[in-house]
């Protein structure tokens, strides 16, 4: 519904002035609208718009301004202008009659305009500055390539325009274009029979823009247009519709009316108005103005709706008789049939018990099924019992497999050091085999030349033994006794120095030995000592613990107590920091000190605040003391985290437990950053294994520490890793060194301290055990080297005995010789072939000597490589063995498993089997309760007599059938037949007369409807007469003209009756007709402003309305317009004159803006882009 703008309730008299009008019967929806001509070449078919009417016929009822938003502008073309069908003659019609109530409420003209002058007189009064209106009113208007211009631009004022310029200029062109592109069509406007005729000449297409302001609360959807921007683009450059039906929306909205010749008078319409409107013609403007023919139109189309509905009630009531006797004939066919009940009788009999027969089978059928369902069910006992049989032992081999995956998985990692160590044995072992092989080779090159030098000292020697041989048996035999001597002299040297290197070769050895020997004795000595340093610096701890009392800032930083000072003296915080946390915890069981210690790591250090201006201001703090590192800050909430529900069962102690809090802050913040609720405390490391790892995962529980069965400096933690924290995870727990940082009991920390130094004490005597035994292996090793010296230095004297023996012996023998030349040169030859020899056996021994050296270092490298050999080999068969009896029990796991499975599918198909059955039991359930309920709906259950079944009472309903069937065939129809016939005639009967009775009411209220609407169409018809004879007079009086306004609605005239001569004293006026041109067309100018007065319209149009006036009556009628412009407030007016406005213009204000156009220029000169000047 367009809505009532500017509604006014009269102070007094029940009066009210309206100034717009507009059936509550039409469907009203806004768009933008940016107008568009073609070119005249194209296709138009595609610039149709299409629109769906939701009242097809209140659409049909429309004038020419309200056609159907379907069709386009192409086809407006041509199109003629519809009738007014109640302009002339006698009401013809019952509702021509009802609507003009022989004009009773127009019969006290008199006291209408009484009212009217007084509400006139107040709003005159109550007007002030004209203001703006929000919306609805034009801002600028765009010509491109239209009629006679390339480009025109014109920003309107909100309220009054004069368009001013010579003919030809192309003034109308902005009435043109607000016509065309708010939806008139292109004949309304006398400037062409199409848009293709207004497209300037020589140009293919033309565009057109109208800018209508939208703002305000009355805005029409200004979140999708935006504001001041209704067009089909959106103040965005979207376009948002090119249906020609959402721009008869916006007008209808707005109550722009472009096609009502009262709201934009073009310049035909405009003289013809103003110079030969005829009194019909005149009452024509009136009421398609002020829209009374809408009204018309609309109620009109509501009474033939009321008729239409009457003709058909009477239809109806005839079709409703017809329907009632159809309904009697079927009751009466019924009633023949009820007879002969006997066979009937039996009949109904045999079907009831052929109905509870098949309730009795499904019966039987359920029956079965229970049975069934209880077998299943003792199935599933057993397969349950069964499947959990296979878990349990199941369970006791996961356990074993644990187990042997620990076992395999510590002998995998210990394999790698081997390895690594065999691999080191292996190179060791070829450098010393290479440097054997080396010396061999050189061993070999002097073996050979030792051979040739021995060759040649045989050669001598035979020369000499026969030079000797000669002479011997020149001397006699003691010469040959001497060199027998000789022999065995030399032969005791020989074994004598093989003896020497034999223990020469043995030293090296040993001196290894006691090396090693004594580097294990300094490993001990040093383990001992620093475990004797442990011990004093334990006692002296305990000695402490026992002088004074423990001080909790010792296990901080030196640099905390300062830091807290600084802390202390800064009043800037808006909350003290509270820290380090572990002065605000105290332990309950030192036991677990240093675990604990060790798993918060620097959490203990840290400080935490209430707000991130504190944290930026500690954390300032603290890089001054460069304490930032190790000291977190945490942002806190004094509201105490609720663990439970989340902790583990109570029979594990957790880092919680065993802590007791003096602020919630440091409680809340451990819980969120560290998990303390969920970590357990576990002593011996095999329980807290199996806790953690065997069987089901525990509770609430993310990681596990517990202490070292042998040492006090670590610990072992476990835990859960992973995506989804399913892989087992077990590592070292490094201790602190520093003292504890959390607040504990001082006899129990006497206590935890004794207890570490008992342990140490233990631990020590171990070690001294360890090092007696090592010193007494060095000692070994001493002793024997000393052995050895002395043995190498018995062999040495021996060999020089044994040398010196062969010297003497070879003295004697020189004696003995016979002075003969031959055996001297000879022996010479000797001599140097015997320095030979030695020199190469020197060098052969020397070599055998290294090669023996190197030797024994490849043997003992090759004993280490054995070794490391014989440890990989006898690792890498544990780790075979472990893997295969770690496979060997998966398999079996495996065997185990599919046991298991087998059972647990056995149960789930058996629980399958079982849903099943109870699905078919509950269906057969259903079966024969939905049996029972149709039995019960035909019948009370009957006893089936023995031995009957469905097949044999079937046989004989069969009989008693064919006998009912041949009487039925007598009839002409069954039982049914005419029982469903009855129902349906009753049916059809009923539901007609519902019907008919809702047609009565609907009738009824539209009629009431469309009485109240007609009262309020009367009151408007009086009303606006009264206001428009009322400021016609007013408007006569701006030139002392006298006069009247006669609006005869009966005869469906109006005229004007105007006395120019205020000395006239007869007020009764003359018709227009006698009038002077000037005098005509001011009476006209004000006409057509009363009229304009009562109209609601936001926008005013109006071309060449001085065009037959004189200076005095154009400077007087402008006034008069600018005037009554002024006095519709919010209302827009846009005035073409082609002349100066004259003395007219000392009105113009702020409010009046003039649009100047230049003159037409000369055919061939080029026009400006922009040819308008706005003064």
């Amino acid at each position: 519904m367009a809505p009532i703008k500017r509604v006014r309730v009269a102070d007094d008299d029940e009066v009210i002035v309206t100034e717009s009008a507009s059936s509550a019967l039409r469907v009203s929806s806004i768009r933008l609208h940016h107008f568009y001509i073609p070119p005249s070449n194209t296709m138009l078919q595609q610039h149709k718009k299409a629109r769906l009417s939701l009242n097809q016929n209140a659409a049909k009822s429309r004038n020419a301004r309200e056609r159907s938003p379907s069709t386009s502008s192409d086809e407006e073309e041509g199109q003629a202008e519809p009738e007014d069908h109640g302009a002339s003659g006698p009401p013809a019609t019952q509702y021509d009659m009802m609507r003009d109530n022989d004009f009773k409420h127009l019969q006290n003209p008199d006291a209408d305009d009484h009212v009217a002058e007084k509400a006139f007189q107040r709003k005159r009064g109550r007007i002030g500055q004209n203001v703006a209106a929000e919306n609805g009113i034009i801002e600028e208007i765009i010509c491109v390539n239209f009629m006679n211009h390339t480009k025109l631009r014109m920003e309107m004022s909100p309220l009054i325009n004069f368009v001013v310029g010579m003919n030809g200029s192309g003034k109308s062109a902005a009435l043109t274009a607000i016509t065309l592109c708010l939806g008139g069509k292109a004949s309304a406007t006398n400037r062409g029979a199409s848009l293709k005729s207004l497209i300037r000449s020589g140009q293919e297409q033309a565009n057109l823009t109208v800018r209508i302001k939208n703002e305000g609360a009355d805005a029409y959807q200004p979140e999708l247009s935006g504001s001041s921007g209704y067009r089909l683009k959106s103040s965005r450059g979207r376009t948002i519709s090119t249906k020609k039906g959402d721009v008869d929306d916006i007008i209808e909205y707005f109550n722009l009316q472009v096609d009502n010749p009262m709201n934009v008078l073009t310049q035909d319409a405009a003289k013809s108005f103003i110079q030969n409107s005829t009194p019909s013609t005149k009452y024509k403007f009136f009421v398609e103005g002020v829209q009374l023919q809408q009204l018309d139109s609309d109620y009109r189309l509501v009474s033939d709706t009321c008729d239409m509905i009457e003709s058909k009630l009477v239809e109806a009531k005839e079709d409703l008789k017809v329907l009632e006797r159809k309904y009697k004939a079927a009751a009466e066919k019924k009633a023949l049939i009820d007879q002969h009940q006997g066979t009937k009788d039996v009949a109904a009999r045999m079907r009831d018990q052929l109905i509870w027969v098949q309730v009795e089978d499904h019966e039987a059928r359920l029956a079965r099924r229970e049975t069934t369902i209880t077998a299943v069910q003792q199935g599933i006992v057993e397969a349950e019992n069964t499947a959990e049989e296979k878990g349990n032992v199941l369970e006791k081999v996961d356990l074993k497999i644990q187990s042997e995956k620990a076992l395999f998985h510590e002998l995998e990692e210990s394999l790698g050091p081997m390895t690594e160590e065999e691999d080191a044995a292996k190179d060791a072992h070829g450098e010393a085999t290479k440097k054997v092989q080396e010396v061999h080779t050189q061993q070999r090159g002097i073996g050979t030349s030792m051979k040739d030098a021995e060759k040649r000292v045989t050669g001598y020697e035979d020369q000499i033994t026969k030079e000797k041989q000669r002479i011997e048996d020149a001397n006699g035999g003691a010469h040959s006794r001497r060199l027998a001597d000789l022999e065995k002299a030399k032969q005791a040297v020989s074994d004598a120095k093989q003896r020497l290197d034999d223990s020469e070769a043995e030293g090296p050895r040993l001196s290894e030995k006691l090396k090693v020997a004594e580097d294990e004795l300094k490993k001990a000595e040093a383990a001992v000592k620093f475990k004797q340093s442990e011990i004093d610096e334990c006692r002296t701890g305990l000695s402490t613990l026992r002088r004074t009392q423990p001080n909790v800032m010792d296990g901080y930083d030196e640099k905390m107590p300062r830091l807290l000072q600084a802390i202390q003296n800064d009043r800037s915080f808006h909350e003290q920091p509270v820290g380090p946390l572990g002065m605000h915890i105290k332990l309950l069981k030192p036991m677990w000190s240093q675990t604990i210690e060790a798993s918060l790591t620097n959490a203990l250090n840290a400080f935490i605040v209430t707000s991130k201006a504190d944290q930026v201001k500690l954390s300032s703090i603290l890089r001054q003391f460069k304490m930032d590192f190790f000291c977190p800050i945490y942002i806190g909430n004094h509201n105490r985290i609720d663990t439970t529900g989340n902790e583990p069962d109570v029979q594990h102690e957790t880092i919680l437990r065993v802590l007791e809090f003096d602020n919630d802050l440091v409680r809340n913040q451990l819980i969120i950053n560290n998990a303390i609720e969920q970590c357990l405390l576990i002593p011996r490391r095999a329980d807290c294994h199996r806790t953690m790892f065997h069987g089901p995962k525990p509770r609430n529980v993310k990681a596990g520490f517990s202490l070292h069965d042998t040492k006090r400096d670590c610990g072992h933690q476990f835990g859960y890793t992973g995506r989804n924290r399913s892989d087992e995870s077990v590592g070292p727990l490094l201790y602190r060194k520093n003292r504890p940082r959390m607040k504990t009991d001082a006899q129990s920390q006497i206590n935890l301290q004794t207890d570490n130094l008992s342990h140490l004490e233990r631990e020590k005597v171990e070690l001294d055990n360890r090092c007696i035994q090592v010193q007494l292996a060095r000692n070994r090793c001493r002793s024997a080297c000393n052995n050895h010296g002395q043995a190498y230095r018995n062999l040495k004297a021996a060999l020089q005995t044994a040398q010196a023996q062969v010297e003497n012996l070879e003295r004697e023998l020189e004696k003995d010789n016979v002075e003969d030349g031959t055996l001297d040169v000879i022996k010479g030859y000797l001599a140097e072939a015997e320095s030979e020899v030695k020199m190469y056996k020197e060098t052969y021994e020397n070599s055998v000597i290294e090669k023996d050296r190197l030797n024994d270092i490849a043997v003992a490298k090759k004993r280490d490589l054995d070794a490391a050999k014989s440890r990989v080999a006898d690792h890498t068969f544990a780790l075979n063995k472990a893997r295969l009896k770690l496979k060997n029990k998966e398999s079996a796991r495996r065997n185990f498993l599919e046991e298991k499975n087998a059972a647990i599918d056995r149960v789930e198909q058996l629980r399958r089997d079982l849903v099943a059955a109870e699905a078919a039991r509950d269906a057969q359930v259903g079966e024969v309760a939905d049996y029972t309920r149709q039995a019960l709906e035909v019948c009370q259950r009957v006893r089936i007599p023995e031995g009957e079944t469905h097949a044999t009472i079937q046989t004989k309903f069969n009989i008693l059938l064919e006998k009912i069937k041949k009487y039925r065939k007598q009839l002409g129809g069954t039982e049914q037949e005419f029982t469903e016939a009855l129902e349906q005639a009753l049916g059809a009967f009923q539901r007609a007369t519902n019907h008919y009775a809702d047609m009565e009411e609907l009738l009824e209220t539209l009629k009431q409807s469309f009485r109240k609407r007609m009262e309020g169409f009367w009151r408007f018809q009086r009303y606006i007469s009264a206001a428009a004879r009322i400021a016609f007079s007013y408007l006569l009086s701006n030139r002392s003209f006298r006069g009247k306004l006669l609006i005869d609605h009966k005869n469906r005239k109006l005229d004007v009756h105007v006395e120019p001569d205020e000395t006239t004293k007869s007020g009764k006026g003359r018709q227009t007709k006698t009038l002077s041109g000037g005098e005509k067309s001011f009476s006209s100018i004000c006409l057509l402003l009363a009229l304009w007065e009562a109209m609601g319209s936001p926008l005013r149009c109006l071309d060449e309305y001085d065009v037959f006036m004189d200076d005095v009556n154009r400077d007087v009628s402008t006034k008069m317009i600018i005037s009554a412009a002024r006095a519709s407030v919010g209302r827009q007016y846009i005035m073409i004159t082609p002349k100066a406005l004259g003395s007219g213009a000392a009105d113009v204000g702020e409010d009046v803006k003039i649009h100047k156009l230049k003159d037409p220029q000369p055919k061939g000169q080029l026009q400006l882009d922009d040819m308008m000047e706005t003064e």
